[in-house]
């Protein structure tokens, strides 16, 4: 279904992104390393789960938005090794092939197998001291061994992948040089949405020893066109057996800007509401989705070092008309809190809003995004903190 508001698994459950499905078809086929990049909701774990489902895989899937916390700077290794245990375990239980991975495991926690097959977390959890950086490898070329004997690719996902930066305690460029050098049937996708975060991650782990000079190839995934998004919504509504107006479907292409996830679940909420008898407005799936947007941006500003000037900054460009240039934003944010804050504070607040998704930037002027869940929720957030 077009309108389900989970990670599709299937194409048929997916609109358009053939393109990028090829691609990164092609590159696991290739055994070619590549990162899916894309604004939050713009469907990078849908098109990713498509493609992977498309191939002959063993795949290791670690969602690193389960280890993510707002408040957290860093995490333990113990909470990265603890996930990938997990999908190792996973992926044995879904294909039945590891025997020999079970043994090694067992052996490396000093645990009895049925532990793992079991996933026994307080058995686990207390040889997880005894887990070793290098052992990540070499566990990657024991399932790259066991893909390669069962005739499949073995694909490992990072999901939100930015949070590598945050493990404490693991050299990631040395993990992923024994994997590309040495797991040869292996491809490994990374995904995030905080793109000039992942982009650091990135380029920290490429030009950095002893992984240097590998390379990993980028796909960008960008939100709908309003042809396409109209496109999306007429078929999603045909495929629910239901009839909108003309009138609602422009109010929605108007306030959502091309944004796949606000758009399926605005046809997920619209549908219910007409099957159901229930009176709803495109503006009611609007403050829901801002109440989400909201919450998220909350959290982001109380992590940084000032809440007030964060907040400063978004509402200066919110009285700017949603979009400034940097001197003219450290002009009413200084004129918002009382004080001179000085112009390369604004510039770095800026740079950080953009690495982690809550604005844009084109040129010299940067912007809010024009959808208005995350427009008008940003706002939201930056005028309750600064006033509490």
């Amino acid at each position: 279904m077009l309108f389900d508001v989970r990670p599709k698994e299937n194409r048929k459950d997916l609109y358009d992104r053939e393109k990028e499905i090829e691609m990164i078809k092609d590159s696991i086929q290739r055994k070619t390393w590549i990162v899916v990049l894309g604004m939050k909701r713009v469907g990078k774990t849908s098109i990713v789960n498509v493609s992977v489902n498309e191939t002959n895989s063993l795949v290791l899937n670690l969602n690193l938005i389960r280890i993510y916390n707002p408040k957290k700077s860093n995490y333990p290794r113990s909470s990265f090794i603890n996930l990938f245990l997990e999908s190792i375990n996973s992926a044995i239980k879904k294909y039945t092939l590891g025997g020999k991975v079970l043994r090694v495991v067992s052996n490396i926690l000093g645990i009895d197998e049925s532990s793992f097959i079991d996933f026994n977390a307080v058995k686990i959890r207390a040889g997880l001291k005894k887990f070793r950086n290098e052992d990540i490898g070499f566990l990657t070329r024991e399932m790259d061994e066991l893909a390669k004997d069962n005739g499949k690719n073995l694909v490992i996902i990072f999901d939100e992948a930015q949070e590598l930066a945050k493990v404490n305690g693991i050299n990631f460029s040395s993990v992923f040089h024994d994997i590309y050098d040495y797991c040869k049937n292996t491809t490994i996708i990374f995904t995030g949405s905080m793109i000039g975060i992942l982009e650091k991650v990135l380029k920290n782990i490429e030009y950095e020893k002893p992984f240097f000079g590998r390379y990993i190839r980028r796909i960008y995934l960008e939100r709908f066109d309003r042809e396409a998004s109209k496109d999306f919504l007429v078929k999603g509504f045909e495929e629910e057996g239901v009839k909108v107006s003309d009138e609602v479907l422009e109010d929605a292409l108007n306030k959502f800007d091309g944004v796949p996830g606000w758009l399926t679940f605005f046809g997920s909420e619209y549908s219910f509401s007409l099957k159901h008898n229930k009176a709803i407005k495109v503006d009611d799936i609007v403050k829901m989705a801002m109440k989400e947007v909201k919450e998220e941006a909350k959290n982001f500003i109380l992590s940084t070092q000032s809440k007030e000037r964060y907040s400063a900054t978004i509402l200066a460009l919110e009285r700017l008309g949603g979009k400034g240039e940097l001197k003219q934003i450290t002009k009413v944010a200084s004129s918002i809190l009382g004080e001179d804050v000085p112009e390369p504070r604004i510039y770095e607040i800026l740079n950080r809003l953009l690495d982690y998704g809550f604005i844009e930037k084109q040129a010299e002027e940067y912007s809010l995004l024009k959808d208005l869940p995350n427009k008008v929720g940003v706002v939201e957030a930056a005028s309750e903190l600064l006033s509490s």
